[in-house]
């Protein structure tokens, strides 16, 4: 089959991922110029219960786990069988993590030739839609006795991989395994042709589940490279390991300069609302500091639930948080460390003095002790670098991006874009305030203060 010996290798886990991802069973089969010469089966305690749901998929029960050994039981005898050969799998680099993660753990780094029999099948049977093993085995009519258990899955792989040659032929077989050996790290279910098209400027890319759905959006100033190292991390990343077995398309948008793609990373993100993007999702509505002042004069915060894209009083906002828990944590952070009054920022209901006032971690402004002016000079600082700023020129901005297109902002947000390419014309947007737009905005702003030109009505 190849030039050095291989290893047909499949495992069962226990369906955790990253550090809580563990093997509970494995099979290998050793093959040497073409013939078997070793096999090995063995179940693994995980040294943790399997869920239910593995039990079922597996028939692997917590009880039949009890007393099998520890991967470092079986350690050196996988390493034996594992020497100097090539490591075969069906999406190989998912069985491949966990290996080289247990082994690390025992101190062993190991790092093989890598051969994918998904990536086999999609190269030499393009005739055929799925390549799951599944399919694969119902296609091809391979006999297996007990499916979902790693050694008979190793069997089906390696039957599968003899049945690939015979029927296609050994120089399609080998000019695949050489395509796979320079292409290594790409995901299973991605067409090599697709990477060979992406750009390699700046701009976002879109990883794609098989029915189209969005997982990931991204962004970088070379999208071919970052799109790469995505898959050159899945081994040691849980979330990039997900999006390598999920992805079945990638997809890109080019951008001019990073400042664009920024922007368009976070709009993509709101509007696609990919599965494995959280941070930067739209809601409808998220949780914000608002500033007011009580009849005495004090600075007072409540926390309101609010969509910013039709807030007419942005300087009044002084924090922006997903849920009300990380507004309530962040407001309670400030509190302590800046020895503001718990009633003032709405955390501590109270007739009088607050509760902390009593163990002196309250300076009294909620009995009158600090004078307002005091109190609210402390909280203006503590707020300070949460807070929205004000919008600092008189007027609408025009924001040069590159020498053919400006931005047309007003209170942060972006109204149009002007092209400056023949005749000058302007694209209007409509859209509202948004706050990662305005991080974007403001920090572009910051280091680019020459790219501003003021504009009148």
């Amino acid at each position: 089959m190849f030039s050095q010996p291989a290893v047909f290798v499949d495992i069962e886990t226990n369906g955790g991922n990253g550090p809580k991802g563990r093997i509970i069973e494995v099979g290998l089969i050793r093959v040497e110029d073409g013939e078997v010469v070793q096999e090995y089966k063995s179940l693994v305690n995980p040294g943790t219960g399997v869920p239910v749901w593995i039990e079922r998929l597996t028939g692997i029960r917590n009880s039949d786990l009890m007393g099998a050994p520890y991967f470092e039981d079986i350690a050196e005898e996988l390493r034996d069988i594992l020497d100097g050969a090539i490591f075969v799998a069906h999406n190989v680099r998912f069985d491949y993590s966990f290996f080289r993660s247990h082994f690390a753990a025992l101190g062993h780094d190991y790092k093989p030739k890598l051969f994918c029999t998904v990536r086999m099948s999609r190269g030499m049977y393009p005739e055929h839609k799925g390549h799951s093993l599944e399919k694969i085995i119902n296609r091809h009519n391979i006999a297996v006795e007990d499916r979902h258990r790693a050694y008979d899955d190793a069997r089906a792989i390696y039957e599968f991989t003899k049945l690939a040659i015979a029927e296609k032929g050994h120089d399609a077989f080998l000019a695949n395994a050489v395509l796979q050996m320079k292409t290594k790290t790409l995901p299973p279910n991605l067409d090599e042709s697709k990477f060979a098209h992406l750009p390699t400027g700046a701009g976002i890319y879109i990883f794609e589940a098989e029915d189209g759905t969005p997982l990931y959006v991204g962004k970088s100033v070379n999208i071919r490279t970052r799109v790469m190292s995505h898959f050159s991390n899945d081994t040691k990343v849980a979330k990039e390991m997900k999006i390598s077995q999920r992805s079945f398309n990638v997809s890109f948008e080019q951008t001019d300069t990073e400042v664009e793609a920024l922007l368009l990373e976070s709009a993509k993100i709101k509007e696609l609302q990919p599965t494995f993007n959280r941070l930067l999702r739209r809601k409808t509505t998220q949780s914000v500091l608002l500033k007011k002042y009580d009849d005495h004069g004090y600075l007072t915060i409540m926390i309101e639930n609010r969509d910013l894209s039709d807030a007419t009083d942005l300087g009044n906002i002084y924090g922006v948080y997903t849920t009300r828990m990380k507004a309530k944590a962040a407001l309670e952070s400030l509190t302590k460390t800046y020895q503001l009054c718990p009633k003032l920022m709405g955390m501590e209901k109270a007739k009088t003095y607050c509760f902390r006032y009593q163990l002196g971690l309250c300076k009294g402004a909620c009995g009158g002790e600090e004078l307002p002016h005091s109190y609210n000079e402390r909280a203006e600082f503590a707020l300070d670098r949460s807070k929205i700023a004000a919008w600092p020129f008189q007027s609408k901005i025009a924001v040069k991006i590159n020498e053919r297109k400006s931005l047309i902002v007003d209170q942060w947000v972006i109204e149009g874009v002007m092209h400056h390419e023949f005749e000058p014309t302007l694209e209007r947007l409509a859209s509202g305030f948004d706050i990662d737009t305005y991080k974007i905005l403001r920090a572009y702003l910051r280091k680019n203060p020459g790219n501003v030109t003021p504009l009148t009505e």
